[in-house]
């Protein structure tokens, strides 16, 4: 959705409609076909495969509504499932086949003649809050998703560690992640330490950037309503003085009127004075 100013909009890209959204669509892809690639090549411990793995299901629900929101609102839902290879991007929406959305999306912009750097470019020129609000929250994800990996992989071991599942890594790095740090949860070795001063340094930034995003958006929206309301008071100022010149127009009308009566009138006393003088 595109809530504050910038440029005129270019023309969407086919079911793309918001470069910032699709950009953030196209990163998580990425990040969960990267999540596929650890958590099958790689020895990873239980607890970190089961972590990456539930992050790549809560992606699926991000990528199926994505598709379903582009399926609503194509004028031609057949032409989208076919012409823009729709049916790629509802099968790559789910966890095994997410490399079938990077080629829908690879396709969809060959077809229109564009290129990744192109769409990159219209972000780099918006530069707007929207997009450096998503591009915070999928950085935050990427600190969330390595900050629950590496705390397991540090307190875990330890026997006096007090994190030693998948639930006690995911309550401590959101607790900590969004700045409460109830304190039941904490890191004992130096490395998740580490671990919890980076995800605390990633909160501070995500809350600052929500604010200040938020607060542009009020500011956006108070300066919509005082324009709002100044093309109101011109466009009743316009119609005023359009009645102003209809009322004149009439007035010049009925003056004329009567000045042609008048002359009717005269020219007719005239003519008779001429025949009572013969």
């Amino acid at each position: 959705m595109r809530l504050l100013g910038r440029p005129p909009a270019k023309k969407p890209l086919g079911p793309i409609t918001n470069p910032n959204w699709a950009a953030f669509v196209m990163l998580v892809t990425l990040l969960s076909v990267f999540n596929s690639i650890l958590t099958t090549f790689l020895p990873l411990p239980d607890g970190a495969k089961s972590t990456l793995t539930w992050i790549n299901v809560s992606i699926s629900f991000i990528l199926w509504a994505d598709f379903f929101y582009m399926l609503h609102h194509a004028h031609h839902k057949r032409e989208f499932m076919r012409g823009d290879y729709g049916w790629l991007a509802l099968f790559g929406s789910f966890p095994y086949f997410r490399s079938l959305r990077i080629i829908w999306f690879w396709l969809l912009l060959r077809k229109h003649g564009k290129k990744p750097r192109d769409l990159l470019a219209e972000i780099s020129i918006n530069r707007d809050a929207q997009g450096t609000l998503l591009l915070v929250l999928f950085i935050v994800l990427v600190v969330f998703q390595s900050a629950v990996v590496f705390i397991l992989f540090y307190e875990a071991p330890n026997p006096n560690s007090n994190i030693n599942s998948v639930s006690d890594a995911f309550w401590w790095a959101f607790t900590t992640v969004s700045t409460v740090g109830y304190g039941d949860r904490y890191p004992i070795t130096e490395g998740g330490r580490l671990v919890g001063l980076s995800l605390m340094i990633v909160g501070i930034a995500l809350f600052s950037v929500v604010t200040g995003t938020l607060a542009q958006w009020f500011v956006h929206s108070s300066h919509a309503k005082e324009e709002a309301e100044e093309k109101a008071d011109l466009a009743a100022q316009s119609n005023d003085i359009d009645e102003i010149k209809q009322l004149l127009y009439r007035q010049a009308e009925i003056y004329q009127q009567s000045m042609a009566h008048l002359n009717t009138r005269i020219d007719a006393l005239e003519e008779r004075l001429d025949k009572r003088k013969e």
